[in-house]
């Protein structure tokens, strides 16, 4: 028997109430009924079953995926995995809490304990397996061994998973299909948001609340301000764009607006619409994407990309080596024609400034000697625009920045 299965059907979880998770629906501004609601549609409310194991339910169809394809035959001839989701992949699996559960991961985990545990979702949100990153947990081991802990674990792994898959702003506006298609899968959206809708109001009545209509959606701009503004740069920075939590869309928030837009093949207006709201509600964070990382990102790669800054950077290197060159020193001299020295370049940046002063000494040594002169300041100008692209390269690489 698989070593992390046994010690999950050892049960010992501890079973919690809802004051944690009613903390983060007023952090995030959600109403606690709908993550209740989601609560019991999943698993009537039940983190473990009365042995103190976690409600599991296994899935042939995912195991197939999960598995190579050298074992998924036997799987199959097991009864074990199939190629496509079907009720009958239930039948003799008995309710929540069964042995026959069980049973089944037995012998899945004796196949690949790693793609069985993959295959299976667990505790009161029933969240699977495969999502393990999405919870904040770097295997499927790690997050299972969590959950059988304890269900404050596991409404913390809720949370963190609600965020990364970009279900805050649903969650806010009530939008049960949404939520729906996001939680459980494009299958059966209608049939699961029909259940959330008629849990939620089940337990709006028995709290005594009255509903009220959700905020209407309106485009967020430049100027923009409020509670909607920082649930946007929220998102932003949890999908790993770089700006400041302050509830105010000025310039920095709509520069990283644009570049989630031109990272997502929208139109890069830096307005938040419709289309933009979407797309912030279904995005994947970039460490978590096929391919999202920019850890071997070059300037090479920016240039091609038309990054601005590196286009102005080369051109300052262009400067740089003609003044540094005695065969190019006619042409710096034309390029350079009209500028009074290095009071060309202070206007560049405040790393340019630096430079200059550190220049400035060697150019009173070598006033009288204009060839020594370019060179010193061909030296200088090289030096800054290789400082430029190196700064623009690392901003590029934390997602901080794209032009």
């Amino acid at each position: 028997m698989s070593k992390t299965v046994a010690l999950l059907k050892a049960g010992g979880g501890k079973s919690a109430d809802n004051s944690g998770l009613e903390l983060a629906a007023r952090r995030l501004d959600i109403e606690v009924e709908v993550l209740l609601a989601i609560d019991e549609v999943e698993s009537k409310g039940r983190a473990f079953d009365d042995k103190g194991r976690l409600i599991i339910l296994t899935e042939k169809h995912v195991f197939w995926r999960e598995l190579s394809k050298a074992l998924r035959g036997k799987a199959s001839r097991m009864g074990l995995a199939t190629p496509k989701w079907s009720r009958n992949n239930y039948k003799g699996l008995g309710g929540a809490g069964s042995d026959k559960r069980w049973d089944r991961l037995d012998q899945m985990a004796g196949l690949d304990e790693t793609a069985a545990l993959k295959s299976v979702s667990y505790g009161a949100y029933q969240i699977m397996g495969f999502n393990h990153g999405l919870c904040g947990y770097a295997s499927v081991q790690d997050f299972v061994v969590a959950f059988a802990q304890s269900e404050e674990i596991q409404q913390e792994g809720f949370i963190v998973f609600l965020k990364k898959v970009g279900l805050l702003q649903a969650l806010r506006e009530k939008d049960f299909q949404q939520i729906a298609r996001r939680y459980n899968g494009s299958g059966q959206v209608s049939y699961y948001a029909g259940h959330m809708q008629a849990a939620y109001n089940r337990l709006i009545a028995a709290r005594g609340k009255v509903r009220t209509i959700s905020d209407t959606k309106t485009e967020l701009r430049l100027g923009s301000k409020g509670r909607k503004v920082s649930a946007l740069q929220e998102r932003l920075v949890e999908l790993g764009y770089h700006l400041k939590v302050d509830g105010d869309f000025g310039p920095a928030t709509r520069r990283q607006v644009v570049a989630f837009q031109v990272d997502h093949g929208l139109a890069a207006e830096g307005i938040v619409d419709p289309q933009t709201v979407e797309a912030l509600e279904t995005a994947l964070p970039i460490n978590l994407q096929p391919g999202g990382t920019r850890e071997n990102l070059t300037v090479k790669d920016l240039r091609q990309a038309g990054s601005k800054t590196i286009r102005q950077a080369d051109n300052l290197t262009l400067i740089g080596v003609g003044a540094a060159s005695i065969g190019g020193v006619a042409e710096t001299v034309r390029g350079l024609e009209g500028v009074a020295g290095l009071e060309a370049l202070k206007g560049f940046s405040g790393l340019i400034q630096d430079i200059a002063g550190l220049v400035a000494p060697v150019l009173g040594l070598i006033s009288d000697n204009k060839w020594l002169a370019l060179i010193a300041i061909g030296g200088a100008v090289f030096f800054i625009a290789r400082q430029i692209k190196l700064r623009r390269l690392h901003d590029a690489k934390e997602w901080r920045h794209v032009g």
